[in-house]
């Protein structure tokens, strides 16, 4: 019987329990760098419980490494399999302490995939911990560390003691410190030791720097006290975590390793010459050089030899005798100053100094001790500073510095100019949010890993009113800025409310192009359906004497501009004859516009006829020019005019009266320069009786009225029209008829044609459809007609004469009744008695006829 091997998981957690009685710490970490798991020595070494410690990040355990330094190691990792550790944990109360070790990947381990890590602390850490405390004790140096990773500095009891600091606290955060350091080093030296600082932060360095040091018990008229920095970087896979070194008071060491001997002028010649200052020696009763280092002489570019024994006044600038001469007695009165000075170097140049004076008397000896330091390097970089400074203060844009508190530390001359009106005091130190309300700021520590992350945070807009009440439009991006040890958010704020505007305008311009092709375009639809008319109406086909007479008023009115009202039965062709007046009028390169006032709804009729406004009502999300702005310099014909509810008519009637529109929505009169043709089957004579119909707009309308008469009465131009007709739809469809049956030609001429023209086009168009051969097919269309003895169609009548209205409505009530209650359609209401659909559903309306009474 084989065996069986445990699964995986099964063997991964023997794997784990088995670490369990090792003496080593042992964690298990995933590709995230969060902990896994670890086992009981790793949590009694590290001070976590087992539970609190899987809760942790392996960056809070070691803080040397970051989530990119993370990866780069388990990269590394899986190239080498293993590497060995040698570096520093911060156990539960965020004491550091070394350890040793090896990591890689636990075999057992595959999904998710874990970098197994054993480490012990070093015993020998702690006997070199202690053996150096003793070398910092008994050989009187100092130590110090910078953590940049928790910004933390540390410094031994004897610098504590050295600068007069409180004896028990060895850790400061790192503003703090460098403020009180600030205070205790002479000024000009400061700035170098921030230089060397930001050096070392930079990349792994040595520096050596000296600090004269004023302690707060010393006399400020006494010589500072000389001490000796030493400092070094150490980077990890991502960036510097660490600044470390001694601090050494001048003399001391040299005193302690040498009580029993004697000074050695040799040896301290030796230290001078190793100085990176320039040391000059000048008596003061000659005025003459007595000694100088080997920098004096790099500085000057004389030897030695060359300048000991020779005048100071050599060095010095000629134009500056005064000055000096006064700065003698100046130092033997105040034993120690500080001076901005120059040297002459041997080719003619002045080289700019800070130098440090010292008066030493003893008997009848009088010197001056000049420490001078070369400051063209910070002369370079104060004018780099100056260049900057008039860049950032040239610059439209805003550019503001704020610590990690939000306050204001330091702003170009564009942020100052506008945000000095927001406040009468000093806007350093003033906290933002009084200056920007409202303006949300990021923390300083998210931008920072933002910016180690290789993140883009988006820039923001910020309304910005200025002190004219003008709102301004700012767009804000951050960065985060380091000086020395201390890191600010820094603000560039962008008034971007021209490019906004100009957005703004852009769009508004198509909006508006929108709306005028919108415009075009129906007023291209009104245009087809003109042309479609003309091409389907063509122009008066007639044989008829009488009509002559017709014919005869459309030229007598056709140039004028008088109104004329057209009337007639339905389907006579009302609106060829508004076609032929303005076919023949002066306007005819104008256009003419048709309205069918009975097919449009009430609630639009006056949006139809004379525009409206943008935002008007409800819908009108554009402009839009009636029907009479299209017609202007044209014609516009109203057909179906008593169909016009009373509101309108009163509406039509200022148009008639003084030729001005108001579109809906605007209060602006519009001029229209149009000629009105009007239509009508009904007598509007008695809608004037009714009160349906206004007397005053009736004159207007009736200037020069033309009856257009019934195709009944003009027989002769039923044989005409027939073959007319005939021939348009026979060639439309592409029947070849070329032959009527004279018999059915007469049979229509004694019709009565109660439906007109219209009616006469319909019977023809339905014969060519049924036609198969060439002679028309009337036959089916002759079945069809109306004829006064079909006792059902007449079912309704009464002996007594009744008013047109109420014959109206009991003539579609009947209609109605036949069709069940259907309007339009095939079958329907509408068809039935050969009208427009919306025709008759605007007359039920008017009517009070209800279609659902009939249905069902």
């Amino acid at each position: 019987m084989t065996d069986t091997v445990p699964a995986v998981d099964a063997l991964l957690q023997m794997h784990q329990d088995a670490f369990d009685l090792v003496t080593e710490g042992v964690l298990w970490v995933d590709v995230t760098g969060r902990v896994q798991f670890g086992n009981e020595s790793a949590a009694t070494l590290l001070g976590y419980s087992r539970n609190a410690l899987v809760r942790t990040s392996y960056f809070e355990i070691n803080p040397h490494f970051s989530m990119l330094g993370w990866k780069r190691f388990w990269n590394r990792l899986q190239e080498n399999t293993s590497e060995r550790l040698d570096t520093e944990f911060v156990n539960a109360d965020g004491k550091l302490f070394s350890i040793r070790g090896r990591a890689g990947f636990d075999i057992y381990s595959i999904d998710p995939e874990l970098c197994l890590v054993i480490f012990h602390a070093t015993e020998a850490g702690k006997r070199d911990a202690d053996l150096l405390d003793v070398v910092q004790r008994d050989g009187k140096i100092g130590a110090w560390e910078v953590n940049l990773t928790t910004n933390q500095v540390f410094i031994t009891p004897i610098i504590r003691r050295w600068l007069g600091l409180t004896p028990d606290r060895a850790f400061y955060p790192a503003i703090e410190f460098l403020t009180l350091l600030q205070g205790r080093v002479v000024s000009t030296v400061y700035g170098d030791l921030r230089i060397a600082y930001k050096k070392l932060r930079g990349t792994t360095d040595h520096v050596t720097v000296e600090l004269p040091v004023v302690t707060t018990a010393a006399d400020k008229q006494t010589s500072p006290t000389i001490y000796t920095a030493r400092a070094q970087s150490v980077e990890n896979e991502l960036e510097v975590y660490k600044v470390y070194g001694t601090l050494t008071r001048g003399g001391d060491v040299l005193a302690d390793a040498l009580p029993h001997q004697s000074a050695d002028e040799e040896l301290l010649r030796t230290a001078l010459d190793r100085q990176t200052d320039a040391v000059f020696l000048v008596s003061y009763a000659d005025r003459k050089i007595a000694y100088v280092n080997d920098r004096a002489s790099e500085l000057t570019g004389y030897s030695r030899n060359q300048l000991i024994g020779s005048p100071a006044s050599r060095l010095a600038d000629p134009a500056r005798a005064e000055e000096i001469a006064a700065l003698y007695e100046e130092v033997r009165e105040r034993k120690y100053i500080e001076r901005q000075t120059v040297v002459a170097h041997r080719d003619g140049t002045h080289n700019p100094l800070f130098s440090r004076i010292y008066y030493y008397g003893k008997d009848d000896q009088e010197y001056l001790l000049i420490i001078a330091q070369d400051s063209r390097e910070e002369v370079q970089l104060s004018e780099n500073l100056q260049l900057y400074v008039k860049t950032l203060d040239a610059l439209n844009e805003w550019v503001i510095w704020l610590n990690p508190t939000n306050e204001v530390v330091l702003l170009n001359e564009a942020a100052r100019r506008k945000l000095r009106r927001k406040t009468s005091r000093s806007l350093e130190g003033l906290s933002i949010s009084e200056l920007m309300p409202d303006l949300t700021i990021p923390a300083l520590s998210d931008i920072r890993q933002e910016q180690i992350d290789g993140r883009f945070r988006a820039a923001l807009d910020y309304i910005y009113t200025n002190p004219s009440g003008e709102d301004r439009t700012l767009q804000v991006r951050f960065a985060q800025v380091a000086a020395g040890a201390q890191f600010f958010l820094c603000l560039i704020c962008r008034d971007v409310t021209q490019q906004y505007n100009n957005k703004r305008r852009l769009q508004n311009t198509k909006r508006r192009v929108d709306e005028l092709t919108r415009q075009l375009q129906s007023e291209n639809e009104t245009l087809r359906e003109q042309v479609e008319q003309i091409n389907t109406s063509g122009s008066i086909i007639t044989a008829s004497t009488k009509y002559q007479q017709v014919l005869g008023q459309i030229a007598q009115v056709a140039d004028t501009d008088a109104t004329v009202l057209v009337t007639g039965e339905t389907g006579t062709g009302k609106e060829l004859l508004a076609q032929s007046i303005h076919k023949f009028s002066r306007r005819s390169r104008k256009p003419l516009v048709s309205v069918n006032c009975a097919a449009l709804p009430e609630s639009l009729i006056e949006s139809e006829l004379f525009g409206h406004e943008r935002g008007a009502f409800t819908g009108a999300i554009a402009q839009k020019k009636g029907r009479f702005e299209q017609a202007d310099g044209g014609t516009i014909f109203l057909d179906e005019i008593g169909e016009l509810p009373l509101d309108m008519q009163a509406k039509l009637l200022r148009v008639l009266q003084e030729g001005e529109i108001q579109r809906i929505g605007s209060t602006d009169p519009i001029t229209v320069d149009v000629r009105i043709v009007a239509a009508t089957n009904r007598d509007l004579e008695q809608m004037i009786g009714l009160g349906t119909f206004r007397e005053d707009l009736f004159y207007r309308l009736n200037v020069f009225p033309i009856h257009n008469m019934p195709l009944r009465e003009r027989k002769e131009d039923i044989p005409v029209l027939i073959k007319h007709f005939a021939k348009v739809y026979s060639d439309r469809m592409g029947r070849n008829i070329t032959h009527i049956n004279p018999s059915d030609i007469e049979t229509l001429t004694n019709y009565e044609f109660p439906g007109n023209v219209r009616e006469l086009i319909n019977l023809v168009e339905r014969a060519v459809i049924t036609s198969t051969a060439s002679t028309l097919n009337l036959r089916a269309s002759l079945n069809a007609l109306r004829r006064p003895d079909r006792n059902d169609e007449t079912s309704f009548r009464s002996e007594r004469i009744i008013p047109f209205e109420a014959m109206q409505k009991q003539y579609i009530t009947e209609a109605l009744k036949r069709t069940g209650g259907k309007v339009t359609g095939p079958g329907g209401a509408a068809e039935l008695l050969d009208l427009n659909g919306r025709t008759l559903m605007s007359k039920m309306n008017k009517l009070g006829i209800d279609r659902n009474k009939f249905t069902g």
